[in-house]
């Protein structure tokens, strides 16, 4: 995503509705209890997190800590709320040292719509072998990640066009790691699995969600788009004009009463749906 935590948090009602649809399908496998400690991975500026997850977790909860790369993000979050057992942490999840009190401490670990922004396979498994590392044991993960949408193949073709591409080393950075893959599932499923994990869902989805107009769907897509801040400002806009149109192109982007006054943007997308624990007893990888 790009680096206005205000823009995401005005726009990201997909990411709230994609979360609580994924934690209602996947509560029978989470053993919430008084006195838990919970960590979500990527948290960003705090509207999942507060919005979506704190109100499904029991009210006494022992401590909730928000763990993001970006300080941006994270400072946004911190005014978000007052509560004492909430902490926030400031590191990327591939890192190789994990703090040692963090070691075993976590009876829950979420990560929401996080996880694909990690492109070199073997920090994805540094990752997942951190947030073993760090939960107690029997204690459980939730993940989402989306796979493919849309808006993925728009930011390839601008990154590819002769316009932009001096602006892109990588053209597939901006989009899910598992967008090439052709069974999203059992790669991640195999990389769960090799660190100690096991899994009671790892599905790719299909899903859809539905934007109340252009304007709010064109917001959440510069919230989201990893490219804009490669752009100079100079020429921002004349990017988003470009980004505009390539996305109401786009065949997989469907738009209702496009034009009018109640035009809506539906988006079309697969996601992958991961929950699993780690055992009781466990050997040390």
């Amino acid at each position: 995503m790009n680096d206005d935590p205000l823009r995401y948090s005005k726009h990201c009602t997909f990411h709230k509705s994609d979360a609580n649809n994924a934690l209602e399908k996947c509560v029978k496998f989470l053993k919430c209890r008084d006195g838990d400690c919970v960590m979500d991975v990527g948290a960003g500026e705090g509207s999942v997190t507060f919005e979506i997850l704190v109100p499904k977790l029991p009210t006494n909860f022992n401590k909730l800590v928000l763990w993001d790369v970006s300080p941006k993000f994270l400072h946004f979050a911190k005014n978000r709320t007052h509560d004492k057992r909430v902490e926030f942490f400031e590191q990327d999840i591939t890192t190789s040292t994990i703090p040692d009190d963090f070691r075993g401490y976590f009876d829950h670990i979420f990560s929401f719509f996080c996880l694909h922004w990690i492109h070199d396979w073997e920090k994805s498994d540094q990752a997942m072998k951190n947030i073993f590392d760090m939960l107690k044991p029997g204690g459980d993960i939730l993940f989402t990640l989306p796979t493919h949408t849309g808006l993925f193949d728009v930011w390839r073709n601008l990154a590819r066009s002769e316009k932009w591409s001096p602006y892109f080393k990588n053209v597939e950075s901006g989009t899910s790691p598992y967008y090439d893959i052709n069974d999203p599932a059992e790669k991640m499923r195999t990389s769960l699995e090799a660190v100690g994990f096991v899994i009671h869902v790892c599905k790719n989805e299909e899903c859809l969600y539905t934007f109340p107009s252009f304007d709010f769907f064109f917001n959440f897509a510069i919230a989201i788009n990893p490219s804009l801040g490669l752009i100079s400002e100079d020429e921002r806009d004349d990017y988003n004009h470009e980004y505009a149109q390539a996305i109401r192109k786009h065949p997989n982007i469907l738009f209702e009463h496009a034009g009018s006054e109640n035009e809506q943007v539906h988006l079309p997308y697969k996601r992958l749906v991961v929950c699993g624990f780690k055992p009781a007893r466990t050997t040390q990888m």
